[in-house]
């Protein structure tokens, strides 16, 4: 009891963890978390092509007449004898920057999880969207002036101190945990991961077309306006998830209280062994993550060097790759789980599966319809994250929620500085002989998530059938 007494002096009794019951649905979040998106795709691509442009000429010397078709998204074979040295090169420079963006995120997401159950939300979602319009900022800059490729790095401190995409996303997925009721939870997690799809669809559309005709630099300016307004939009409009949630408390953020109680939390003995299902699926849900931070950097570079793909070809692959998944996550929530007896936790297992299909085929493709061919094989991968959130929200009380989804962001957020380094070795690695084997470890890593969420599953089967929130809900009315 000293313990929990030591933990809860701060929380005013008057802070009620949901949100009010019957609230009626409505886009919160959704808008402001697309447009985020949707300015990081339309500059993903480009800011690779700029980054090996200045690779090739700042620190591999070359002069620009022989560099500047590498600013192009059209690809051209006068590039064809620098690319490797160049992709090389430019791979350590981006790997680096994504390390050096993960490491406040993965500290700050340790404090604030249970921090934002006493001082609210909405700050873990509004702080990241300042720090990216910031960022933004530095990145018109960059790409105004004719800078080395390392100065890049620097662009990404203020996103990274304010928290980054890590507590961005733990205070997106607390919010609509606290304002869904149990009936529309899984809905509302794939909500979230859909609007982030719209976004991307969009952005990796429009890339290509907006390069050629506005050019890099006027791209990067309309991305900054974009992320402002996104920023001013959550900043006025988004209203608080938790009722009387204190003002303030920026000071006590990096208490280790709060690390102790989330610890704490998520590690005590629950029944029907809840602790080894919560433990299991934070280690599944960081595997995920690890795939996704590790493969996303290089899967342009991979299809550029294997299938000799220019920018507009790998954005129109990402778009369609992206519209499917989408669909494939409504479908798979709204009829598939409608129709038919299917658990959060067995669709995740499917969703799973299909990852690996996919894996298997990218890594032997050798013609562009099979790269497509193992986006149709994957549709429902896109449902892994959501799904097993909500499993989570339904098996745990109201006030662990957060504390465990802080945990699990916590870990998610060591991807990214572990993740880059991993894959990219292996990639520039076997770049020569099978640049494919990236692809190999993924697939292996998805089958140990399959087999981790196989023993969920069987713990969850000799557990109450009735979600631990429903009896809450029922015992408050």
């Amino acid at each position: 009891m000293a313990y929990d007494d030591e933990h809860r002096t701060e929380r005013s009794p008057g802070i009620r963890i949901q949100g009010p019951s019957g609230r009626p649905f409505k886009l919160t979040i959704e808008i402001p978390l697309m447009l985020c998106v949707l300015g990081w795709s339309m500059t993903g691509a480009a800011i690779t092509n700029i980054i090996f442009f200045r690779t090739c000429v700042h620190s591999l010397n070359h002069t620009e007449e022989e560099c500047k078709d590498f600013l192009s998204p059209i690809r051209s074979n006068s590039t064809k004898l620098l690319e490797e040295s160049v992709q090389k090169y430019a791979t350590f420079v981006l790997t680096t920057k994504i390390v050096m963006e993960s490491i406040c995120p993965a500290v700050l997401s340790m404090f604030l999880g249970v921090w934002s159950d006493t001082y609210g939300r909405k700050p873990l979602i509004v702080w990241p969207m300042l720090g990216m319009t910031l960022t933004s900022m530095l990145v018109v800059i960059y790409g105004m002036v004719d800078l080395n490729p390392w100065l890049y790095i620097l662009t990404i401190v203020p996103f990274s101190v304010t928290g980054g995409y890590v507590v961005l996303f733990t205070g997106a997925y607390c919010y609509v945990s606290d304002i869904a009721t149990t009936e529309s939870t899984s809905f509302r997690m794939t909500l979230v991961d859909a609007t982030l799809s719209v976004g991307n669809v969009i952005g990796s559309l429009l890339s290509t077309y907006l390069i050629l005709h506005i050019g890099n630099v006027n791209l990067l300016l309309l991305v900054a306006f974009i992320n402002v307004i996104a920023y001013t939009f959550t900043n006025i409009f988004l209203e608080e998830s938790l009722t009387g949630a204190l003002q303030g408390g920026f000071s006590k953020i990096l208490d280790w209280l709060y690390v102790k109680e989330m610890a704490h939390e998520c590690f005590k003995t629950r029944p029907n062994h809840g602790k080894a299902q919560i433990i299991l699926l934070i280690v599944v849900r960081t595997l995920s993550v690890f795939l996704v931070f590790g493969t996303i950097g290089i899967e342009y570079q991979y299809v550029r060097e294997k299938l000799h793909w220019a920018l507009q070809d790998f954005n129109t692959y990402t778009a369609v790759s992206t519209a499917l998944i989408f669909v494939g996550s409504f479908l798979g929530v709204t009829v598939i789980q409608k129709l038919l007896p299917v658990s959060d936790l067995m669709l995740a297992t499917v969703a799973f599966l299909s990852a690996i299909a996919e894996f298997i085929i990218k890594a032997f493709a050798v013609t562009t319809w099979q790269m497509y061919f193992s986006v149709i094989v994957s549709i429902f991968k896109g449902l892994s994250g959501p799904l097993i959130k909500s499993f989570l929200s339904k098996m745990l009380p109201v006030e662990d929620i957060a504390k465990v989804f802080a945990m699990m962001c916590a870990m998610e957020g060591l991807s990214p500085l572990i993740a880059p380094v991993v894959c990219s070795s292996v990639y520039v690695a076997t770049l020569t002989t099978f640049p494919g084997a990236i692809y190999l470890v993924g697939c292996g890593l998805t089958i140990i998530c399959v087999v981790l969420l196989g023993f969920v599953q069987y713990y969850s089967w000799n557990a109450s059938t009735t979600p631990f929130r429903v009896l809450e809900e029922e015992t408050s009315s």
